[in-house]
C-alpha cells in the first residue's frame, strides 16, 4: 500500500486592501528616515563636542596624545 499526496483544500482570501500596504509603507519609511537622521544628529553632535575645547577634532587630539606618550 502506498501513500499519495493529498493537497490541502483551497482557501479564498480577500484581496488586501492596496492603500494599507501604501500607508503600512510610508510609515515604515519614515519611520526609518527618523531614525537615520536621529543617527546622524547623534554623531555629529558627538564629533563637536568631544574635544577640550583647543579646536581639534576628536581623532587628531587623540593622535597627538598617543605620539607624546609614545615619544
Amino acid at each position: 500500500m502506498s501513500e499519495d499526496y493529498v493537497r490541502p483544500p483551497i482557501v479564498a482570501l480577500e484581496v488586501r486592501s492596496q492603500w494599507v500596504a501604501v500607508w503600512r509603507f510610508r510609515i515604515l519609511l519614515a519611520a526609518v528616515l527618523i531614525g537615520l537622521i536621529l543617527v546622524i544628529a547623534l554623531v555629529a553632535h558627538h564629533i563637536v563636542h568631544s574635544g577640550d575645547g583647543s579646536g581639534a577634532v576628536g581623532g587628531v587630539r587623540q593622535a597627538k596624545t598617543l605620539a607624546s606618550s609614545l615619544g
